[in-house]
This record gives C-alpha cells, sequence and structure tokens, in this order.
C-alpha cells in the first residue's frame, strides 16, 4: 500500500489536473489516512466537479469518518451525475440501513443492476433482508435465512450484527439554536455559507457569519426580502418560463440563489476563489438538505 500512494503521489504531483486523484484518494482512504484522503479528494474535486466517481470516492471518505451526512449528500450528488451509478446506490443503501429505514435499504439495493452485482452489493441485500425478517415475494412472505455475511457495505467502517437496533438520528427541529447548524455538515470549507429565507425577509435555517465572528444571518435575509417574487416578475415579463437560479460573482464573493419549498429562497455564498461548478453542486447539495427539513418540520 505504501508504494502504491507513493506512486500515485508522484504522478499527481507531475500532473495536478490528473485523474489519479482519485485511486490515490481511495488507497489513503483504505490505509487510513482519512485526513489526506480527504484533502486530496476535495483539491481534486475543485478541478473536476462533475466526475461521479470522485464524489463516490469522496463519499466514502465521509462514511469511513462517520459522517453519514456528507458521505450521503456525495453519494446523492454521483447519482445525479450518473443516475445508474453502482457504487453511490451501493453506498446509499447503506446509510438508509444505518438509519433503520430498511425497506428503503431494500429498494435502493435491487435497483444495482445485475451486471453491477458485486460480492458487497451481494452481502449488502443479504444483511438488509436479514435484518427485515422477511421479504415478498410474488405477494408471499418468505422468510430469509440468516446470512454469513455481517458487513452491509465494503465502505463502512461501522460493523452491524444482523437483528441489531439501528437508531435513527433525529433531524433538527426548528429551533433557532439547532437550526443554525442545519447546513454545516453540506458546506465544504468555512468560507461558505448557506441560509434560508422566507418570504417576509426571515431566517428560516442557516448562518452567514462575517470576519469578526458574529452571525449577521438576519440582516441579509432582510435585504434579501421579495428577491424572489422580484425575479418570479422578470422572469414572465421576459416571458422565459419560471426561475431556477442565479449565480453573481462579486469581487469578494460568489452568491447562489435558488427558489425553495413554500415560497422560501435558499442562499449559499463562498469566496471568489472557489469554482463556479463547485458553488452550483454546494447550492444542489444543500437544497437537498433543505427541502427534506421543510418535509420533516411541516
Amino acid at each position: 500500500m505504501p508504494d502504491e500512494i507513493r506512486r500515485l503521489s508522484d504522478d499527481l504531483a507531475r500532473d495536478p489536473s490528473s485523474l489519479v486523484f482519485m485511486p490515490l484518494a481511495d488507497a489513503l482512504r483504505r490505509a487510513g489516512q482519512l485526513d489526506v484522503a480527504l484533502r486530496v479528494a476535495l483539491r481534486g474535486l475543485d478541478r473536476h466537479p462533475y466526475l461521479p466517481d470522485a464524489h463516490d470516492v469522496l463519499a466514502r471518505i465521509h462514511a469511513d469518518r462517520g459522517d453519514l451526512e456528507r458521505a450521503s449528500d456525495e453519494w446523492e450528488m454521483a447519482l445525479r451525475l450518473d443516475p445508474s451509478h453502482a457504487h453511490a446506490n451501493l453506498g446509499l443503501g447503506f446509510v438508509e440501513f444505518r438509519r433503520g429505514d430498511l425497506e428503503s435499504a431494500e429498494r435502493r439495493l435491487s435497483t444495482v443492476p445485475p451486471a453491477d452485482h458485486t460480492p458487497g452489493v451481494a452481502a449488502a441485500l443479504a444483511h438488509v433482508r436479514s435484518a427485515l425478517g422477511a421479504r415478498t415475494t410474488n405477494g408471499v412472505a418468505v422468510m430469509v435465512p440468516e446470512p454469513q455475511v455481517v458487513a452491509p457495505t465494503p465502505v463502512a467502517p461501522a460493523e452491524t450484527t444482523p437483528h441489531s437496533t439501528v437508531s435513527v438520528p433525529e433531524f433538527p427541529s426548528p429551533d433557532p439554536s439547532r437550526t443554525k447548524q442545519l447546513f454545516d455538515s453540506a458546506l465544504d470549507a468555512s468560507d461558505q455559507h448557506a441560509l434560508l429565507v422566507d418570504g417576509d425577509g426571515l431566517v428560516l435555517a442557516g448562518a452567514y457569519i462575517d470576519g469578526s465572528g458574529k452571525d449577521v444571518g438576519e440582516v441579509i435575509a432582510a435585504e434579501l426580502a421579495g428577491v424572489s417574487s422580484e425575479a418570479e416578475r422578470a422572469m414572465r415579463h421576459l416571458g422565459l418560463g419560471a426561475w431556477t437560479s442565479l449565480l453573481v460573482e462579486a469581487d469578494e464573493a460568489i452568491v447562489a440563489m435558488t427558489p425553495a419549498p413554500n415560497g422560501s429562497l435558499l442562499v449559499v455564498t463562498a469566496s471568489r476563489k472557489t469554482p463556479v461548478g463547485l458553488v452550483r453542486l454546494l447550492l444542489d447539495r444543500v437544497l437537498a438538505r433543505a427541502r427534506d427539513w421543510l418535509v420533516r418540520v411541516s
């Protein structure tokens, strides 16, 4: 393993834009060097933000670090870029299993095409079905024998037993002290911020910390009141249909906005040096988290 890492590191040093960052990050992950693996994967994604395999590698790293929220976000992004990505479906099936949603986990894993059925997929399916205790075949409940495998996925460090009780993490309630951190796991750096703002300019979730460490989210939200309705009015006037997103490149930051459920507005900001493609991916990632949260608290 050290020789492989050294060789891949040398290859990446010779050509920083090379796709070798993916096998290097995965080799570092398998060697337990998770912090280094994370830096390599994020640096590579800055250059190649639209590679589903790169998001899969990053998801595996997050999973090994125990951060299932970020792992789930990256696997979701891999599927947006490639809806047939087998490893992303496998990873999300594992996340759903850990969350206790066994039926969804079985459905997810069952969608992996037979041609992509690796031993890991078969083991994960058997493990989930054993946890369920039964599955329906042609309308008849059939008991599934307990499998000999214990690992639901090859990318997960945690071990579970077939009949263990899986706790479901509590989704943040609409408590301001908790909703400020709602989007933290969906962002990649301290210079990135996300706000969910209602139609009256009030902060629903998220925060914006300025250079002095003060949360100025409420001030920004008030200034954004009516932006969504103004954008809708402009689109109608121009006959361009509904607006889906707006991206502004300013001197100090990049600001991306998109309409969110119930007439709300989602705003993501990042430093000016952040690739525009990555900002768009962050916006998609945060929007998925916002939609999930709004459904759960409504």
